[in-house]
């Protein structure tokens, strides 16, 4: 019964659109409001060690995506990996959302940037020196006054090292491991 609320809601916001002046893409590429990065904690993939990589999202002001449970409204974002062979990704470590209240609704999500945290699985016999690709489909629901749906095909290439360093990015994964409960984060290692 909440489904068909939720969805007669969201069917709702994007049939008012028009009406109340805001006009929606017609032809040509959807306009984005969230842009999507592949990043990594570290530089290089370590054969047989685990590879912590994130979503980045960026969304314009005053737009938001969905965490894990959305609420009362919303979908969360979802990544399907296209991994090299033997490689495989935990669910997603999801940090502690905002709360996005729309009119009598609770929801929850994301604004500004945030990333989304994945451990990778490596395989232990990966040849040292080749540069591997790893690709993924993300898609969310990306809401303002309307919501649409988002998605990006992203990918990351990384070298096979023998020993890593932390990455670039480094400091963002530990601010987002640091939001990510503690229960969710013992889940994800069984």
């Amino acid at each position: 019964m909440q489904f068909l609320s939720v969805l007669a809601f969201i069917i709702s916001l994007v049939a008012a659109a028009p009406a109340a002046g805001q006009s929606l893409p017609r032809f040509g590429a959807p306009e984005k409001h969230v842009d999507a990065e592949l990043i990594a904690a570290t530089d290089s993939i370590v054969p047989g060690q685990p590879l912590t990589v994130g979503l980045r999202l960026k969304h314009e002001d005053e737009w938001h995506t969905y965490w894990l449970v959305p609420g009362d409204s919303g979908l969360p974002t979802q990544i399907k990996w296209q991994l090299p062979a033997g490689f495989s990704a935990s669910q997603i470590d999801w940090p502690h959302p905002k709360r996005l209240p729309v009119g009598p609704l609770m929801n929850f999500g994301y604004e500004g940037e945030t990333l989304l945290l994945t451990t990778l699985q490596v395989p232990a016999d990966l040849p040292v020196g080749t540069p591997i690709t790893l690709n993924a489909k993300a898609s969310w629901l990306e809401c303002k006054d309307v919501c649409i749906p988002g998605d990006a095909q992203v990918k990351l290439t990384l070298p096979v090292k023998p020993q890593s360093s932390p990455s670039a990015s480094a400091a963002l994964f530990k601010a987002s491991q640091a939001r990510v409960p503690q229960s969710a984060l013992a889940a994800s290692a069984t």
